[in-house]
């Protein structure tokens, strides 16, 4: 046991309140600024997973500094390169705080983010997920793109609050403060637009809030060219299924149905569109 391990009063490890999750492969360039900001939070309760997936940059080196000057670390090299789903699932099983977020290796969180997002998560019991506004930077120019995100009022009826979240979509979110026992409900699944879907299942599942403030960063290297996670081109076939099952069980058949085609024609859309720019 680390001598900076703190003990409940019966001399147990005490649980941390919040853990954080950081998948990364080859993350070297950027990840010393990430884990610095993750390091300089002002709420300090909490544990920071990192999952190498077998990195063959000097990704392992600085995540072993850093672990070494930090006991929240615990660093974890994966034998072989597991994919970018299992290595998200596997910081999250490994997780033991009441709330668990994800954090990339290449984005940033402003000192308070944690801190604020807690106090949301205490104000209101109900909630599943807290996120906030947010910064694109691209990393090679220093440029920066600020953008709000939508939220809804806990008190809209469902169907409006996945309408609003579909038309004003957010994949982002999935890096938010997470009620570890909710985001164990969704079953994770390889495939097209999942971190889209994943935004959907919270507004008709659980409660999500936005703190109106710029809390994170996400770092990009310029334009971003939309890749298939599993095919040639982006399929939104799975998505779009899962969707459907999702919204009938939710919303019943009548606005699942009605959802489930304005779902389908925005997607169809976008992806047409998105062709046309390459």
């Amino acid at each position: 046991m680390s001598e900076t391990t703190i003990l409940s009063s019966a001399g147990v490890p005490k649980k941390p309140l919040v853990s954080i999750g950081m998948p990364v492969y080859n993350g070297a360039k950027f990840i010393r600024e990430a884990l610095d900001s993750l390091l300089a939070q002002t709420f300090t309760d909490f544990e920071l997973i990192i999952s190498d997936n077998a990195s063959t940059d000097e990704t392992e080196a600085i995540c072993r500094e850093y672990a070494a000057k930090d006991a929240r670390i615990r660093y974890i090299r994966q034998p072989e390169n597991r994919g970018a789903l299992a290595n998200f699932q596997f910081v999250l099983d490994e997780a033991v705080g009441e709330y668990f977020m994800w954090a990339a290796a290449d984005d940033r969180r402003h000192p308070s983010a944690l801190e604020r997002m807690i106090e949301v998560f205490e104000q209101n019991p109900n909630a599943g997920l807290v996120f906030s506004n947010m910064c694109t930077m691209n990393l090679l120019t220093g440029e920066k793109v600020y953008g709000r995100v939508a939220s809804a009022s806990p008190q809209m009826k469902k169907v409006y609050k996945y309408l609003l979240r579909l038309c004003n979509g957010c994949p982002s979110l999935i890096y938010g403060l997470h009620k570890r026992s909710i985001l164990k409900c969704i079953n994770m699944e390889q495939y097209d637009f999942f971190d889209v879907y994943l935004t959907h299942w919270y507004e008709l599942n659980s409660e999500d809030y936005i703190v109106p403030l710029v809390l994170y960063t996400a770092g990009t290297y310029g334009r971003r060219t939309p890749y298939s996670i599993t095919h040639d081109w982006l399929n939104p076939d799975q998505y779009l299924e899962r969707e459907r099952e999702l919204l009938l069980a939710k919303l019943g058949i009548i606005q699942g149905l009605f959802c489930y085609f304005l779902n389908w024609y925005l997607i169809k859309k976008n992806i047409r569109a998105l062709k046309k720019t390459l």
